[in-house]
């Protein structure tokens, strides 16, 4: 009797299980979901679940990019059902991590953090249907989710919806009038550090005093020497040097696809050729024997990505009370890199000029200009699940 007892409880459980799931309504693994909500119904329209996208090819690096700055995932390192996943964040695994996302999703519909970190791994990778996709399964079940609302306001805002944009707002100003006010404020800035000049950082040489000078690390070659990418931002970094002969030079990049750290690359290679470099750019006769020396380098050797950049870097403006700075990083990223700046340095309190010069001639792709928003709300702090925490 008791083993028939026994199957019978369990195969009620079982059954209670499927019913719960198959509703999509279940509640979360760790968190209430309240029985009402002060958002009776949604004016707006979810967007539907979609397939798992095509991923990046996943880093292969393992465990050497995980600590690195910016630390992905935070805000789920407390969450067991999710530890996994978070490690793939931190190394880059991306289509595994796509893969083992959508699995859970499906596995435990109502565990809603799955969703929310689906969401930040797709805006990480410019996916950002497949992003609104993820919150909108949140507000699925939770229609007063302060997190979901925000965050996805905020990406239909810079995917030009907004109609969608303000009815999300709205949403979420009844929910939390603080976080609509803040994050409305925010968007108003975003907008506004998109717009402004980017790249001319030194078009007027006879006016410039930067007092420092940060140059945005990219991947050396596999033998640890410079990409020709790399080399082109190093010259503009000599032309700024030479202007402003008392400005640091701060060097930023970790060793993210190789073992070898970019900014240690980029400070040897600045090193022993800023000589050359200045001849060559018709900055110094030849013959000369201008150089940097090293006691004008700064060095930041843990940044994974331009927001990384921006922690870094703003480590050695307060340790110098730096006022003036020049970002020098590619054309195509220079736009974002100035909004990730100037957004750190807001959110921040840094009274501070940003200014920004742009190498190369690959000019950005129509994607920096919803990427240029992601980075902005990574760096000001409106952006992960933990960033929107303190609202209730």
């Amino acid at each position: 009797m008791r083993n028939r007892s026994r199957n019978a409880l369990f195969l009620a459980a079982v059954l209670f299980a499927a019913i719960i799931g198959a509703t999509g309504c279940s509640k979360s693994l760790d968190e209430e979901i309240p029985d009402t909500f002060i958002n009776e119904t949604l004016e707006f329209s979810l967007t539907e679940p979609m397939p798992i996208p095509a991923a990046k090819e996943s880093s292969g690096r393992g465990e050497a990019i995980e600590n690195l700055v910016t630390l992905y995932a935070t805000s789920y390192e407390d969450d067991k059902y999710l530890a996994d996943e978070v490690k793939m964040f931190r190394q880059w695994r991306w289509e595994e991590l796509y893969t083992s996302l959508a699995e859970k999703a499906e596995e435990t519909p109502g565990h809603l953090n799955t969703y929310r970190m689906q969401a930040e791994v797709y805006l990480t990778n410019s996916k950002y249907n497949e992003a609104l996709a993820a919150l909108d399964s949140v507000l699925r079940i939770n229609h007063d989710d302060i997190y979901a609302l925000g965050l996805s306001a905020y990406v239909k805002h810079f995917m030009g919806n907004e109609e969608q944009s303000k009815q999300r707002l709205q949403a979420l100003k009844n929910v939390s009038e603080e976080c609509y006010n803040d994050l409305t404020a925010f968007i108003e800035k975003a907008d506004a550090w998109r717009k402004e000049e980017h790249g001319s950082g030194l078009d007027n040489p006879e006016s410039l005093s930067y007092d420092a000078i940060i140059v945005l690390g990219v991947a050396p070659t596999a033998n640890g020497g410079l990409s020709a990418s790399a080399v082109l931002r190093i010259k503009e970094a000599v032309k700024a040097a030479y202007i402003c002969p008392d400005a640091k030079i701060i060097l930023s990049g970790g060793p993210i696809d190789y073992e070898f750290a970019e900014a240690a690359v980029m400070k040897d290679y600045l090193l022993k050729h800023s000589t050359e470099l200045a001849i060559a750019l018709g900055l110094e006769p030849e013959g000369s024997t201008w150089n940097i020396p090293e006691d004008r380098i700064l060095l930041d050797i843990e940044a994974r990505d331009t927001v990384g950049n921006a922690v870094g870097a703003f480590r050695h403006v307060a340790e110098h009370g730096f006022k003036d700075l020049l970002i020098v990083a590619s054309a195509g990223q220079v736009m974002r890199a100035d909004c990730i700046f100037k957004a750190y340095a807001d959110a921040n309190q840094y009274d501070v000029a940003i200014h920004s010069v742009g190498s190369g001639n690959v000019e950005a792709g129509s994607n920096e200009y919803k990427y240029a928003y992601v980075g902005a709300a990574r760096a000001y702090g409106l952006f992960t699940l933990e960033d929107y925490s303190k609202y209730k």
